[in-house]
């Protein structure tokens, strides 16, 4: 049995222990705990065996549906939010199939609890959620030790193939361990790292890009895959034709290799994406534009408004304890306002808790944070590390400046200067700045390529929808534990 099959059956296994669980401890909660303060049908406690009985049907029905809605297919690179959701969905069609059941069958002379059943789904939910979380950390640490890893190598080089390299180094728990790279060359007007390259140059073997090494040219995949027991090649070759694609593909076979195209065009992976078909013939729309507009910026506004108002509300203790430890840490304002580019390329006035010291930019001007930056304060130091430095921006989107969730918003000298070589860099400024937002919570903060914000922001603008928003927001209070760029 292979490892995908075996965690197929933990997660069948651990559910169905799950459903199964969620009846005990709903009946032990309606019936056990306090069954004097509401109500009982018949003025008797039911028998217990009848939830028994019931109880591999259940179980039954919610693996049924879960298999039915792709809950046990294999999937990479999924945040655990978004495997939340899809369970969440795949419980309540369970759950409506099982009270169907409830309305259609009914036992003589008996009747099951509609109490009961609420408190199943409750207490399902928590056991689910708690289980698959475990699951997936234990996955995690294994494919962190390299245990069940692929071992993955990158054909080409670019700013996509760049970006794909980071993630898999930043989060090992996906499962990709990169080996190396193949590279032919870089041609003139690439961008390294956010430097274009001013003339074409070769890429000599046992150079490293993004700390992996090069391996040699395209020509030697095929020895590659087979000397270093390659499992995944990511093709992220430029301007090459479909015949030297299928090439290189072609002189793999034999081999147990998994083969997987990284668009060429940054573009791509900016715009969305959808299947459709040609009576038969697979297609892939992609569609420009943005898509926060008309009634869907007015239901963003009405959310942003409503959760920071309760922020503000709920955190004013924490936010209280934070302005005295900043005054007594160091001398100079509690709150500082920062000149900052937002909604159509407007300046505006950011809040934050201040965290370095009053003179910090003086020798140098306008520059970025760094890791060990010396002009941090002690408390600041501590701030920064949790971001509640950035607590005093509800003000500025209770007001209408920001939104909870949007491109992080840039001072103008450095907007100026991303603008002029960053292609459709000013289309973040078709929505308000966020909080937080979709680059940060993958982590790109600090000083990582702007580049590669600039894919997140504009995959965020064109594919907003509230449970985006809800999805970023969960996922930001879940890593400001962990963030690895956040100094």
């Amino acid at each position: 049995m292979t490892p995908r099959n075996s965690l197929v059956w933990v997660r069948i296994f651990t559910d169905a222990a799950a459903a199964a669980a969620g009846i005990a401890f709903a009946y032990w909660l309606r019936y056990k705990v306090n069954p004097g303060q509401l109500p009982i049908t018949g003025g008797e406690i039911p028998d217990s065996a009848r939830y028994v009985q019931a109880a591999p049907v259940v179980v039954l029905v919610l693996l049924g549906v879960f298999w039915a809605m792709g809950a046990y297919r294999h999937r990479r690179g999924v945040q655990f939010v978004d495997e939340f959701l899809s369970n969440l969905r795949a419980l309540l069609v369970a759950s409506v199939v099982i009270l169907a059941g409830m309305g259609l069958y009914r036992p003589s002379r008996f009747e099951y609890s509609r109490l009961v059943f609420v408190y199943w789904v409750l207490i399902t939910v928590v056991l689910l959620t708690a289980t698959r979380y475990l699951l997936r950390r234990l996955q995690a640490a294994r494919r962190a030790r390299g245990i069940g890893a692929d071992r993955a190598l990158v054909v080409g080089w670019g700013a996509a193939a760049d970006l794909l390299v980071q993630r898999m180094r930043m989060f090992p728990d996906y499962g990709y361990r990169p080996v190396g790279i193949l590279a032919d060359g870089i041609l003139e007007g690439t961008e390294l790292a956010g430097i274009k390259v001013l003339g074409t140059s070769s890429i000599l073997e046992g150079t490293e890009l993004a700390g992996i090494k090069v391996l040699g040219t395209s020509s030697d995949l095929a020895r590659v895959v087979r000397n270093r027991r390659v499992n995944t090649v990511f093709m992220a070759l430029t301007d090459v034709s479909q015949e030297r694609l299928l090439h290189l593909m072609e002189a793999c076979d034999g081999v147990a290799v998994e083969f997987r195209i990284v668009p060429s065009m940054l573009e791509i992976m900016t715009t969305g994406v959808t299947a459709d078909q040609l009576d038969g013939i697979p297609l892939l729309q992609f569609r420009r534009g943005l898509d926060i507009d008309g009634w869907k910026r007015v239901l963003k506004r009405g959310s942003d408004v409503l959760v920071a108002g309760l922020g503000l509300l709920l955190l004013s203790p924490l936010l209280g304890l934070i302005a005295l430890l900043v005054k007594l840490g160091s001398p100079g304002p509690v709150i500082y306002g920062q000149e900052r580019v937002g909604l159509d390329g407007k300046t505006f006035r950011m809040h934050k808790f201040r965290s370095m010291r009053i003179d910090a930019e003086a020798p140098s001007g306008p520059v970025w944070a760094s890791r060990q930056d010396p002009r941090r304060t002690p408390v600041g130091r501590f701030l920064r590390r949790l971001s509640w430095d950035e607590l005093p921006q509800l003000w500025d989107v209770l007001v209408g400046h920001m939104s909870m969730v949007g491109p992080r918003a840039e001072r103008p000298k450095f907007v100026k200067e991303f603008a002029t070589h960053l292609p459709r860099y000013t289309d973040r400024h078709r929505v308000r700045p966020g909080m937080t937002g979709w680059a940060q919570a993958n982590d790109l903060r600090g000083q990582t390529p702007v580049e590669e914000r600039l894919i997140y922001d504009l995959y965020y603008i064109e594919n907003w929808s509230l449970v985006f928003d809800l999805k970023i927001l969960l996922i930001t209070l879940f890593r400001v534990w962990s963030h690895k760029n956040a100094y």
